[in-house]
């Protein structure tokens, strides 16, 4: 039996300003790969995960 993945809505944009880079539908956060790490975290945000480095 095939595992159905979360997906978010088609067509969103970063959050961040002026950027218009899209969305993919895998990502659930409101910023893209390249502004994720340049918003601060608010109250009640998790951390993105992270792949432990060895």
């Amino acid at each position: 039996m095939a595992k159905t993945l979360k997906t978010s809505a088609e067509g969103r944009k970063c959050a961040y300003p002026k950027c218009n880079r899209l969305l993919s539908i895998y990502n659930h956060d409101a910023y893209c790969h390249v502004h994720r790490d340049q918003v601060s975290q608010g109250p009640g945000q998790k951390d993105p995960y992270r792949h432990p480095t060895t």
